[in-house]
C-alpha cells in the first residue's frame, strides 16, 4: 500500500505514453532535456535554494532562486479556491489533467510553491510554480535557473510496476527534510533493504550515506523492509536529532540520525500504531499556544485516507524513549503506542507549515471536486464556512459566560480568516 498523490505521476486512463526505456507513465519531451523528467518532492534549504526531486531522473536539483522579496508585514491566510483553473491557465494546460505532488512555503515571502504533473498540448510536463495570495501563479522555467545536483545510482527496477501500471522508479524519492546542512532523501532503492534513507551535505559534494531501514509494522504483524518512509521530519528528541518517520497503513517510528550509517541495514523504532489503510503525507513540527498563552510544541502527521493525528512533542519524546512495539494489534484497525488527538483535515492532498499562525494545504474540495489552495489556523484546523451549526442561524445569541465569549471571539476570528469578515458577531 504506498501509493498517494505524490508519486502516482499518471494514470493510463489520462491518454499518456508509455516511455519505452523505462516502462514509466510519463510522456517525457526531449526537447526540454534540461528540465527534470519529474517534480514530485519540494523542500526549501534557504530562501534562495529550492530542492526539487525527481523520481523518475533519480536526481534531486538544487536551484538556486532569485531574491523574492520581503516578508508580508502580517500573517494572512490562503483563500485560493478552484486553484486548478490558476494553474491550468499559467502552464497552458488542462485543469482536469493536473497531478498534484507537493507544496512548500517560501521561507521569507510566505509564497507557496507547488510542484504537479500537468498535461499541455496532450503530453505530461512536470511543472513548479509559484503562488502568491491574491491568485498569481508563476511558473519557473528550470531550464534557466542556476542549479547543482545529487544523482541517485541505485535506483529501483525499472521492470517493477504496482498495481500493473505503477513504476517503483516513481518511489526513488518519497520525501525530502534539509535539517542541520545536510538532506535527508527518503524512498526506494535496489536490493533486500529496498526501504532507504539517505543523508547528503548541501552544498552537495562527493559525499553521501545510504542506509537500509527495517521496521515492525504492527498492524501487518511483521517486520518489514520494502515499504518506504512516506513522510518524515528531523526533529531534536531529547537533544539527539531524530527523525519521525510515517510509514504507509500507518506505522510511526523514530530513527536517530546517529544510527545512519553509510551502507549500513538498521531497525527503527516503532513507537506508534496509527491505525490501517491509510497513507502518511506530512510530518509536521509547530508550536502553537493554548489559552494560558503557554507555548505547546506539536508535531502533526496528516493522512490521506483519515483524520489527522496531533501529538504533543513531550508525548513523542516519552515513547522514543520507553519500550518499542514489537508485538501485533489485536485487531485490524486497534492502535497503539504514543497518544494521538484526531484532527479533522479531510480532503488534504498535501500540506506545509506556512508561519507562525497557518499551515497551507493543497485540499480537495469534497463539495466541488476541485483543487483549494487554503490555510487552516493553527489550533483549529478547521475552516468555519464549510458549517452549517446552531451558530449561524441570524437569531442566534451567545451565552453570558467566559466560555461563550471566548467561541464568539475565536470564530469571529476564523470567519475573518476566510474572508468573511462582515459576519463577525
Amino acid at each position: 500500500m504506498i501509493g498517494n498523490e505524490k508519486d502516482i505521476i499518471m494514470r493510463s486512463s489520462l491518454g499518456l505514453a508509455l516511455l519505452a526505456t523505462t516502462g514509466a507513465l510519463f510522456a517525457y519531451n526531449p526537447a526540454l532535456a534540461d528540465t527534470p523528467m519529474s517534480a514530485t518532492v519540494l523542500e526549501f534549504a534557504d530562501p534562495q535554494t529550492l530542492f526539487v526531486a525527481d523520481s523518475l531522473g533519480g536526481v534531486i536539483h538544487a536551484y538556486q532562486l532569485p531574491d523574492a522579496g520581503e516578508a508580508p508585514e502580517a500573517s494572512l491566510p490562503y483563500n485560493l479556491l478552484d486553484f486548478d483553473l490558476a494553474l491550468a491557465d499559467a502552464v497552458g494546460g488542462d485543469a482536469r489533467g493536473i497531478r498534484y505532488h507537493d507544496v512548500e512555503v517560501h521561507p521569507v515571502t510566505q509564497d507557496a510553491y507547488v510542484a504537479a504533473t500537468v498535461m499541455v498540448d496532450g503530453t505530461a510536463q512536470p511543472a513548479v510554480v509559484a503562488v502568491t495570495r491574491d491568485g498569481t501563479v508563476v511558473p519557473l522555467d528550470l531550464a534557466t535557473l542556476p542549479s547543482t545536483t545529487f544523482s541517485i545510482d541505485d535506483q529501483p527496477d525499472d521492470g517493477v510496476t504496482f498495481w500493473r501500471d505503477i513504476p517503483a522508479a516513481t518511489f526513488t524519492v518519497t520525501d525530502l527534510d534539509f535539517a542541520n546542512g545536510e538532506l535527508f532523501i527518503s524512498g526506494l532503492s535496489t536490493g533486500e533493504f529496498a526501504s532507504t534513507l539517505r543523508r547528503v551535505p548541501f552544498p552537495f559534494d562527493e559525499t553521501s550515506s545510504s542506509t537500509g531501514v527495517e521496521i515492525y509494522h504492527a498492524a501487518h504483524g511483521q517486520t518489514e523492509t520494502r515499504a518506504p518512509i512516506r513522510a518524515m521530519s528531523v526533529l531534536d528528541i531529547a537533544g539527539e536529532p531524530t527523525v519521525i518517520a510515517a510509514y504507509t497503513c500507518t506505522p510511526l517510528v523514530t530513527i536517530p540520525v546517529s544510527d545512519l550509517a553509510d551502507g549500513a541495514n538498521i531497525s527503527g523504532k516503532t513507537i506508534a500504531e496509527l491505525g490501517y489503510g491509510s497513507t502518511p503525507l506530512e510530518v509536521l513540527s509547530f508550536t502553537v499556544f493554548d489559552r494560558q498563552g503557554t507555548a505547546q510544541p506539536m508535531v502533526l502527521v496528516i493522512n490521506r485516507e483519515m483524520d489527522a493525528d496531533l501529538i504533543t512533542l513531550p508525548a513523542l519524546e516519552e515513547a522514543a524513549a520507553g519500550p518499542a512495539i514489537v508485538e501485533p494489534v489485536a485487531y485490524l484497525g486497534d492502535t497503539a503506542g504514543v497518544q494521538t488527538t484526531p484532527i479533522p483535515l479531510s480532503g488534504v492532498v498535501q500540506a506545509a507549515e506556512q508561519d507562525a499562525q497557518f499551515l497551507l494545504t493543497l485540499r480537495r474540495n469534497l463539495d466541488t471536486g476541485t483543487m483549494d489552495l487554503v490555510s487552516f489556523r493553527k489550533g483549529a484546523y478547521l475552516r468555519l464556512s464549510e458549517f452549517v451549526s446552531e451558530y449561524n442561524f441570524p437569531d442566534y445569541q451567545y451565552a453570558d459566560n467566559q466560555f461563550s465569549d471566548q467561541t464568539r471571539m475565536f470564530q469571529n476570528m476564523l470567519k475573518a480568516d476566510e474572508g468573511f469578515p462582515d459576519l463577525a458577531r
